[in-house]
């Protein structure tokens, strides 16, 4: 634990948090994962989202043994500053994260993409593309309204309607992030109003059924 008392400032771990070199938070400690990605039972999508950040309360969410905490302390780096974090450290961090974890052929689903449909957290699909717009939307002419009602889904349609010019494209080009992977799922009430529709129009064809025999036992 020769690691405990150096000092990480601000500036250090925001260096630290890509797949090459992933630091990571926990309890004010930091801690070096880089070389626990491949064997991290989680997946190391989590731990990548998290480096350079602080991750402690997703770590104790996930109630780790004893073990798991053992592994982490192996892996110990020093303890974070006391100083306040920077107002713009988030941003930074994603900057750095963009630079170097972006692959534009990465194959995203339909339902990551969806988890991402917030001001703070924006992604959409164009043309089959995937582009993150988080830090575009005070930048976009039309507004950042427009772009928050389409995140998390495909906005092929709307972005066509709007006859962005030649510009546009080239910006686009440096937000990608991926392409779409799968087939979209239906809309959740789709399925359920189709079955309603069905389910009604059997009724009104029993209906007429039994109205038709009835007139035919009548006339006889």
């Amino acid at each position: 634990m020769q690691g405990e008392k150096r000092i990480i400032e601000w500036n250090e771990l925001a260096d630290h948090c890509n797949r090459t070199s992933l630091w990571v938070v926990i309890e004010g400690q930091v801690f070096d994962v880089t070389t626990y990605l491949a064997e991290h039972p989680g997946g190391d999508d989590i731990l990548l989202k998290y480096g350079g950040l602080d991750g402690t309360e997703k770590f104790k969410e996930m109630n780790h043994s004893n073990y798991a905490r053992s592994l982490r302390n192996a892996r110990l780096v020093g303890t974070l500053t006391s100083d306040s974090q920077p107002s713009d450290y988030l941003k930074i961090v994603k900057s750095k994260k963009q630079k170097n974890n972006v692959n534009p052929n990465r194959q995203i689903t339909w339902e990551e993409l969806a988890q991402h449909n917030t001001k703070d957290d924006l992604w959409m699909v164009i043309e089959g593309k995937v582009y993150d717009v988080t830090d575009f939307q005070d930048d976009h002419p039309g507004g950042p309204a427009i772009l928050l009602g389409k995140g998390g889904d495909d906005a092929t349609a709307a972005f066509h309607d709007a006859n962005h010019s030649q510009s546009v494209f080239k910006q686009l080009e440096t937000l990608q992030i991926g392409v779409i992977h799968g087939v979209k799922p239906k809309a959740s009430g789709s399925s359920s109003s189709t079955s309603a529709v069905f389910f009604i129009l059997l009724i009104l064809a029993i209906a007429a059924g039994i109205f038709f025999i009835r007139n035919q036992n009548q006339t006889q």
